[in-house]
């Protein structure tokens, strides 16, 4: 063991030698500088992304349809104490292994059920994604790239956007990043970094099944093969041990739910996983090419940035070639298969966001930046051609400024509900543009990045005041609340459809009258389930004319062919899409609830 350590500090300092020769590989050397300083650049950049993360984060409603679900299996959990198998409508669901309900439930016992505590993990994972980035970069390459990584990947916009809402992928990126950043630092040091990634790639299965260990693997066999480094990565990375570590975390879950429900290995590694990889039919499907625009677009604003970079200028790099395989693994991998959806991709953009701050430093860095001009004439690359993102962001904000504008006349409800939003992002880009532009064009490089990421951060802040005006068209949060509120003790009936956020914001249970699409496993195992999923529309009338509070929550659309059968109703809540409607027999008893 100790003539392997020995080995990868030769290994270690081999690189960093050979950075200071002219033509060797260049790599700064590893984590130099002082902790001190080390310490402060990580706070102010977890402060940062704390900001930009946390913004705004509990005042709005959950967004159909993925926050409402996971919302209310965390709710579940605690309410039924019941946190092996998950349930959705207090029926098993087990598309998703458990670990983000845990955390959501663990959120909930201390801070109560709300927004906030729901999505507080998510942004705690999103956090833990810029730390380890950082110390990633410190390690890999030095202080300065570290804070620009660690900027870049805050205020990139779909990981910024995602930071904010309830979903497991968030919590698969943390755990992949740390699995690939300790992976390539045991590669390069030794010691005990394999660990971590064994450990890391364990909670990633625990947050969304095999995949979690499945691309910290095949980007370090990627690596190392480029590499040529595979003999004895068996032994030097203690794969057997690191393997039972993997199992150890996230094998038990997975065996006590097999026993629990006889169903779950054919639904969940067959369906979930198999047949969502292979079969375009199963589930949602998309080009080859699907996430070329969606890196494209959710890496803004760098990618406006990524043209004017001074890649010519960039000397080798193992710390940089590892982050550029593991981001293509990443991107090919999800391309191939054949359920896509934007938030796959994420866990690629915090690899991104490295090579991006290493290209970036590369304008102020006196040794690595210089490329050959002319023989025996060497030439450092120029800041001022950032410059050009300054128009870029002006235009940018004008834009979105005329959207604003002309928010009325547009086919799409969402600007002219978030127009005043969108008029102060489009001021904030044009002010943004017009200061970097001055701050580059005089080559103060990092006052110019300085505005530039605060530009970015005031926008994404922006952006959750746009979701809080947004809400009446992505969640049911206020039409649930009135419904708790003036029949706090109905029975609940959904027609034609599941109404995710109803269970979490009326903490009861609800009839299904429709389609059972994520609830029809539950449904099928479910040993009273007859009492609460029907299809039929006599199923619905029957419900309705039984002598109880009722209170039927049904799509605009469906209620014009019930109406002659329903007979008397009043609204008690209602908006754009759904009505929320009792019998008048029913009227004076929700009314005397309420009271």
């Amino acid at each position: 063991m100790a003539r392997r350590l020995d080995l990868s500090a030769v290994r270690c300092n081999a690189y960093t030698t050979a950075a200071s020769a002219p033509d060797a590989e260049a790599t700064p050397a590893p984590g130099a500088g002082n902790f001190g300083r080390d310490a402060a650049a990580l706070i102010a950049v977890s402060a940062l992304a704390a900001i930009v993360f946390f913004f705004k984060l509990g005042t709005y409603g959950l967004w159909e349809p993925d926050e409402g679900r996971y919302a209310e299996i965390a709710r579940e959990m605690l309410a039924a104490r019941d946190f092996i198998v998950p349930h959705l409508n207090y029926v098993p669901y087990i598309e998703k292994p458990p670990l983000l309900y845990w955390l959501t439930a663990l959120s909930m016992s201390i801070l109560g059920v709300d927004e906030f505590a729901a999505r507080l993990p998510n942004a705690l994972a999103a956090l833990i994604g810029v730390i380890a980035t950082f110390v990633f970069a410190l390690r890999a390459f030095d202080r300065r790239r570290a804070i620009l990584a660690a900027a870049v990947l805050t205020t990139s916009g779909l990981y910024a956007v995602m930071a904010q809402v309830l979903t497991t992928d968030m919590l698969l990126t943390a755990a992949v990043t740390v699995a690939l950043f300790a992976f390539y630092l045991h590669f390069r040091e030794g010691g005990r970094w394999c660990w971590l990634l064994y450990a890391a790639a364990g909670i990633g299965v625990l947050a969304k099944g095999p995949v979690g260990a499945a691309i910290p693997l095949l980007a370090g066999v990627a690596f190392l093969w480029w590499e040529r480094e595979l003999k004895g990565a068996i032994r030097r990375f203690h794969v057997f041990a690191g393997f039972v570590l993997i199992a150890a975390i996230a094998l038990p879950w997975f065996a006590v739910v097999m026993f629990k429900e006889p169903g779950f290995f054919d639904f969940y590694f067959v369906g979930e996983h198999f047949r969502r990889f292979f079969e375009p039919s199963y589930s949602h499907g998309g080009p080859i090419y699907y996430y070329v625009p969606v890196i494209a677009a959710g890496m803004l604003p760098w990618t406006i940035v990524v043209p004017f970079l001074p890649w010519r200028s960039l000397a080798p790099n193992p710390a940089r070639r590892f982050c550029m395989i593991a981001s293509a693994v990443i991107v090919v991998f999800f391309s191939l298969a054949s359920a896509k959806l934007i938030p796959y991709i994420l866990p690629a953009i915090p690899p991104f966001a490295v090579i991006i701050a290493d290209a970036i430093a590369t304008f102020a860095d006196d040794r690595a930046a210089r490329i050959e001009t002319a023989p025996g004439k060497r030439k450092a690359p120029d800041p001022r051609r950032l410059a050009v993102i300054g128009p870029l962001l002006g235009i940018a904000g004008a834009g979105t400024i005329m959207v604003a504008i002309n928010a009325h006349r547009l086919a799409s409800p969402y600007p002219m509900m978030v127009h005043p939003a969108l008029y102060l992002a489009g001021t904030t880009l044009i002010a943004g543009g017009l200061v970097s532009f001055v701050t580059f064009w005089s080559r103060r490089l990092f006052a110019g990045i300085a505005v530039f990421v605060a530009a970015a951060s005031a926008t994404l802040m922006i952006g959750s005041y746009g979701r809080i005006l947004a809400e009446p068209t992505r969640s049911y949060a206020q039409l649930a609340r009135e419904i708790n509120l003036r029949a706090p003790n109905a029975v609940l009936i959904c027609y034609p459809r599941y109404i995710q956020s109803l269970p979490f914001y009326c903490r009861r249970r609800v009839i299904l009258v429709g389609a059972k699409t994520e609830l029809a496993y539950g449904a099928e195992h479910a040993p009273d389930a007859s009492r609460w999923f029907f299809t039929s529309r006599s199923d619905l009338m029957r419900l309705w004319n039984e002598p109880r509070p009722t209170v039927l929550v049904i799509d605009r659309r469906a209620l014009a062919p019930l109406q002659p059968s329903l007979g008397p109703y009043r609204v008690v809540a209602s908006d754009a899409k759904k009505l929320a409607i009792v019998p008048l027999r029913a009227a004076n008893n929700a009314r005397t609830d309420s009271r």
